[in-house]
């Protein structure tokens, strides 16, 4: 499922995208139609249609240019137009209230004059700012489209057209709506062919998860029944025979027909076999602990701990109301707090050593807690050989429960388990 969400978040990211970039390819091509259209009036039209007379402002001439010509220039988008020289003098403009300019020069700025000197068609904003457009009609809503030209006797003109820039954007509109079914299309295309695949992979993916999850219960099983094996096989074997063994040397260094100096040997060797015998218990409790149900569960607890004695670490245990959990929760409880008692026997150089089991509202909390040598957390993640408490993660996440490891470098270490009673 994260997979097929992954998956639709991607094609609506590719969605956002494209249409992003038709957008901007459309708003493109808008302008370069706008500015197609004036290249060709003034090749085709405004050139061809200055003559000297208008050039050298001949009376007639500008009403003879508007009567015959203009009709053909405001076409389309075109809103006005101005027809500029070199030298930046107003020949001609549409606007009646700009014509009273023409004969003047203005600075036609950096873009204009460029095309004039280049050739080629620029574009602006409309400037309100620009003494020609100060008192015409609009020109901060309009786009100023340029193109270079020639009048009938070869001399260099500038006609720009002004462009209505809500023209263009609803030209642009039209365009991105071409790219936008296409791209809409291809997308839809894109996911009908992809949803099946995508569902095809997240069943797979789902698939391996539960397979993985039931192999590793299926190892946790089978590790549980050869541990059971295992503890049984001694329990009723060398643990038996040891056990005979001790009651027998203990029996003869009591029997008065014994002669003394053989007496003290018997003596040494039954405590020697015995002080053997419960350190064997312990790892039997280890291996597989008896009776693992929550009303055994302090006596589990304490046989795990009895080999810390002999380490010389004061250990104790503490179990208070947690009678009422289930056999799971309990073994689950059992064997985090054999890795946790486990690790800090052998790593942590630890004096003290304290397994606590509270029940509350329905939650069982395991703490193991000592005050050795601590470690960091996150570097024992990365190293392959510790597996004990990471192996467990799982198991308890599946359970809905919480591992939680708190320790750094001479702090100790205490690991809490939380999870469910039943």
């Amino acid at each position: 499922m994260q997979f097929l969400l992954a998956g639709l978040l991607l094609i609506a990211g590719i969605t956002a995208a494209t249409g992003y970039l038709a957008g901007d390819a459309s708003e493109e091509e808008a302008l370069v139609e706008a500015r197609r259209i004036n290249a060709v009036l003034a090749r085709s039209v405004a050139g061809p249609s200055v003559r000297a007379e208008l050039l050298r402002e001949r009376t007639g001439a500008l009403d003879r240019f508007d009567r015959i010509f203009l009709n053909r220039l405001l076409v389309g988008e075109v809103e006005r137009i101005n027809i500029w020289t070199e030298a930046g003098r107003l020949v001609y403009s549409s606007d009646p209230v700009v014509t009273r300019l023409i004969g003047q020069t203005f600075d036609l700025g950096e873009e204009r004059a460029a095309v004039l000197a280049n050739g080629g068609t620029g574009s602006m904003p409309g400037d309100p700012g620009s003494p020609e457009n100060m008192n015409a009609a609009s020109p901060a809503g309009q786009v100023q489209i340029f193109t270079r030209t020639k009048a009938r006797n070869g001399t260099p003109l500038l006609l720009e057209g002004y462009y209505e820039f809500s023209d263009i954007e609803q030209r642009q509109g039209e365009i991105f709506g071409s790219f936008r079914w296409i791209t809409v299309g291809a997308l839809i295309v894109l996911v009908l062919l992809a949803l099946p695949m995508l569902l095809v992979l997240t069943r797979r993916l789902t698939s391996g998860a539960q397979e993985r999850e039931r192999l590793l219960h299926t190892a946790i099983d089978a590790s549980d029944a050869e541990r059971r094996r295992i503890a049984r096989d001694l329990h009723d074997g060398v643990v038996q025979d040891l056990a005979g063994a001790a009651f027998s040397l203990s029996a003869m260094a009591r029997d008065p027909g014994t002669p003394d100096p053989l007496r003290g040997h018997l003596h040494d060797t039954g405590t020697a076999l015995r002080s053997s015998l419960t350190a064997l218990r312990s790892l039997l409790a280890e291996i597989h602990p008896p009776e693992l149900h929550s009303a055994g569960l302090p006596a589990a607890l304490g046989d795990l701990i009895a080999p810390a004695s002999d380490a010389g670490v004061q250990a104790s245990v503490s179990v208070d109301g947690a009678e009422g959990p289930s056999d799971t929760t309990t073994a689950l409880v059992w064997r985090v707090a054999q890795e946790a008692v486990r690790n800090s026997l052998r790593h942590a150089d630890a004096t003290t050593l304290a397994v606590t089991v509270a029940g509350h509202d329905g939650r069982v909390t395991l703490e193991v807690v000592d005050d050795g040598t601590g470690f960091d957390p996150a570097a024992s993640l990365l190293d392959p050989s510790s597996f004990g408490l990471r192996g467990l993660r799982s198991l308890v996440s599946e359970s809905g429960g919480t591992l939680e490891v708190r320790s750094s470098p001479g702090e100790g270490t205490t690991v809490r388990l939380e999870v469910d009673a039943r």
